[in-house]
């Protein structure tokens, strides 16, 4: 029998689960609608104090945005003793799955996918919220085309204090490992990590384990580009260990654009 949740969203179907949560296709019974509700896990070191407030606190960063490249957040509640969102559904595959599927994407398929997460990423900023766990499995591509950034449960905002925890070890920027101040610029190098993983089907840092990848994070280079081509001067730049020496979100959005559209543009002016 299906699950109800305060007698209003109807759980249908498990899409997607991991270390943030479990997330259900479920239909609104009040408004007709698909949504997308997302368990939060539960933990023995948290009482259900401590997941109400972390339930609210995503959900109060997803609530201040509105941009085409973000989830939306509709309600956050409590019912079976669990805290759940309930978000705009999308159909999609994950970034991640995308390439495990297809393979790595060219210089300028990247370039043009990674406009698309990097304005949505600007428009999270620009409201005060820090994303803090920018990773392929976060960047949606759904079935429209439409490219969407999602899972703010690691989201700092304004002056808030940051969720102490970790999200995947391969896109955790190294001044988070060092538990120092991680804002824009530690997204920015999530991002970087990210695109370097769309162009080379694989992280900047493959290693044995988790803990290798975490040292060389913090003391290696990242691992030598085979595919990226003319990214590959961006993706060093965005995964310097200094966060105040890598460049700024305009620097990257320009070098993005030359990589996404120059070929076209060389064929505009051959045929001028």
């Amino acid at each position: 029998m299906a699950e109800y949740l305060t007698g209003r969203y109807r759980l249908a179907e498990l899409i997607g689960a991991g270390g943030m949560g479990r997330v259900w296709r479920a239909e609104d019974m009040l408004l007709g609608r698909t949504v997308a509700v997302k368990e939060l896990p539960v933990t023995d070191q948290e009482t259900c104090a401590d997941r109400e407030t972390r339930a609210a606190r995503e959900a109060r960063a997803g609530a201040r945005l509105n941009h085409p490249g973000l989830i939306k957040v509709y309600d956050v509640l409590v019912a079976g003793g669990r805290s759940w969102i309930v978000m705009e559904y999308v159909p999609s595959r994950s970034l991640h799955q995308v390439v495990r599927a297809d393979g790595p994407s060219s210089p300028a398929e990247t370039a043009r996918l990674g406009l698309e997460v990097l304005a949505a990423l600007r428009a999270a900023h620009a409201a005060g919220v820090v994303h803090r766990d920018v990773k392929p499995d976060n960047v949606l591509i759904a079935a429209d085309g439409r490219v969407v950034l999602g899972d703010f449960g690691l989201a700092a905002i304004g002056a808030d204090a940051p969720d102490p925890r970790f999200g995947s070890p391969d896109y955790i920027a190294p001044e988070r490992l060092l538990a120092q101040e991680s804002g824009v610029a530690g997204d920015l190098w999530s991002f970087g990590a990210t695109l370097y993983f769309t162009a080379e089907g694989r992280p900047p840092f493959t290693r044995g384990d988790g803990g290798a990848v975490l040292r060389a994070l913090l003391a290696d280079p990242p691992d030598r580009t085979r595919r990226s081509g003319p990214l590959t001067a961006l993706l060093l730049a965005l995964l310097h260990k200094d966060p105040d020496r890598r460049p700024t979100p305009d620097e990257v959005t320009a070098y993005l654009l030359r990589v996404a559209y120059s070929r076209a543009r060389r064929r505009f002016l051959a045929a001028a």
